[in-house]
């Protein structure tokens, strides 16, 4: 009995010293490979990302400029040409502005044409005529084409010497000439060696006009008068007749300065 009890403990101790000794050939198996056995199962250890990289906006890119084409040089732009003034007058008058004298004669140099030679800018048209009257010439002058830009009205010493009024008739022409839009100048009265009765009453009245209703006065009464520059006993001669051309000329060069040459 005790040596049966014997034989089962040293089986026992081998069956002990076998397994350990697999137990270290297995150590040294792990150990040759580099694995060291796990005292338990570990999971594998979380692995940490780096953070995602923003995503850049879009970049919207600026519409393509067309291409640039060279541009013709430019020329200079040419200067503005200023219109030129109207420089124009009607004359309307009796003898006296006619420049007529001794019945059917006329002065060499007449008003019209002394104007012309004066202020050559001008255009004359000369629509006098001896013997007229101013209520003669009312009579058809608002029928009458005009493309003037003055009208000058020389009647009265025919008026004078027949008593005929002057007022009435040259305010009606004045009005009619302004309502074109004219410029209207008249004329006073010139001088004679034997003055015409009613002469200084019928200037005054004139000059009283040309105030009333703003038209321009040419004072022929206030020239210089000689008797040795008559043509005859009523109408003045070459001399005397150019400086009553001149009276005009000033009284258009006061309004229409642009037309002085």
């Amino acid at each position: 009995m005790s040596s049966h009890l014997a034989v089962h403990a040293r089986a026992r101790q081998a069956s002990r010293a076998s397994r350990a000794l697999l137990s270290l050939l297995g150590a040294c198996a792990l150990a040759a490979c580099g694995v060291s056995a796990p005292d338990k199962a570990r999971p594998p250890a979380p692995v940490a990302l780096a953070p995602a990289a923003p995503v850049a906006p879009a970049v919207q890119r600026a519409p393509e400029a067309p291409p640039q084409v060279a541009a013709a040089p430019t020329r200079p732009a040419a200067p503005a040409v200023a219109a030129a003034p109207n420089c124009s007058v009607v004359l309307y008058g009796d003898s006296i502005l006619h420049g007529g004298y001794g019945g059917n004669l006329r002065l060499a140099e007449p008003p019209a044409a002394a104007l012309k030679r004066l202020r050559p800018r001008y255009t004359i048209d000369d629509r006098t005529a001896n013997g007229e009257t101013a209520t003669t010439r009312a009579a058809s002058f608002a029928s009458e084409k005009r493309e003037a830009r003055f009208v000058v009205i020389g009647h009265g010493i025919n008026d004078a010497a027949l008593s005929l009024p002057v007022e009435a008739p040259l305010r009606s022409m004045i009005a009619t000439a302004m309502r074109e839009g004219r410029v209207v100048i008249v004329t006073g009265l010139s001088r004679q060696r034997i003055p015409v009765p009613g002469r200084d009453k019928y200037d005054a009245a004139i000059r009283k006009v040309a105030q009333d209703t703003g038209a321009g006065f040419a004072d022929w009464g206030a020239e210089e008068f000689r008797a040795n520059e008559m043509a005859d006993i009523l109408h003045p001669a070459g001399a005397y007749s150019q400086r009553l051309s001149m009276r005009i000329v000033q009284t258009l060069d006061r309004l229409a300065p642009d037309c002085r040459v």
